[in-house]
């Protein structure tokens, strides 16, 4: 069990918060007795893996509610021996329109705006009735700040010449990379852009030699979970996500 001071939330969200993360050979008694001992946060989460049920009816006891699953994917460029997928002629044709192309401050700007909109609006935050969907969207622009600040670089959907939405990587080695967040704007969200937007995020990894890419869905959004398997991303990790929130 490793216990996370998530002291970014008090900036994000305006509360204090422990992520508790739980491993697959965490004794129940020995988690039962941490919790027992653990200073309160205003908001509490736990992240469990998909087969401890044990670990889930513990944290239901203590008062915590189901909130989401993280569904952790992986791309191994390598063993696709960097080849896109075989795709239906016409969803090829579609996705060759799009590419991604490194952003300058004035589509950081909009990056941030769209944000501001609520591009984002399946995860834990915005479907949390404790939070306000404007703290979902701050919270999102916080986050596209710190990782900017780190020196990871933002990059925009680009389809037939018009920004459609974004992507950024975190580098974790030279050919290792982190999808942290992507998503299509918001006045293209269920026109089908989310497709070419995937692709043009899979052949960054194939024109740049990367091994492996890792990302993360939530289970509410089924429809970019199924998108990143069409183009051979393999589910590594299921983590059932419970939330208390301590008055």
């Amino acid at each position: 069990m490793k216990i996370i001071d998530a002291f970014w939330e008090k900036r994000n969200l305006g509360v204090t918060c422990y992520e508790l993360e739980m491993e697959f050979l965490d004794d129940v008694n020995v988690v039962s007795a941490n919790l027992n001992g653990l200073e309160k946060r205003q908001y509490m989460v736990a992240k469990i893996p998909s087969s401890r049920y044990d670990l889930m009816q513990l944290f239901q006891t203590k008062g915590y509610s189901f909130i989401e699953v993280a569904i952790k994917l992986e791309y191994n460029y390598k063993k696709l021996n960097y080849q896109l997928p075989k795709l239906p002629h016409g969803v090829q044709k579609l996705c060759e329109h799009c590419s991604c192309v490194q952003m300058n401050e004035v589509d950081i700007q909009q990056m941030k705006a769209e944000i501001d909109k609520n591009m984002f609006h399946t995860d834990r935050i915005y479907i949390d009735s404790e939070f306000t969907h404007e703290q979902a969207a701050r919270r999102y622009n916080f986050w596209v700040e710190d990782l900017m600040s780190k020196g990871n670089i933002p990059y925009k959907y680009v389809f037939d010449d018009k920004p459609i939405g974004f992507f950024l990587n975190q580098k974790i080695s030279p050919k290792i990379y982190n999808l942290v967040l992507a998503g299509v704007y918001i006045n293209y969200l269920g026109t089908g852009m989310g497709l070419p937007a995937i692709y043009a995020s899979y052949m960054f990894g194939v024109n740049n030699k990367i091994d492996k890419c890792i990302t993360q869905v939530s289970g509410s959004n089924l429809e970019i979970f199924k998108l990143h398997t069409i183009f051979g991303a393999v589910v590594k990790e299921f983590n059932y996500v419970f939330v208390k929130h301590n008055k």
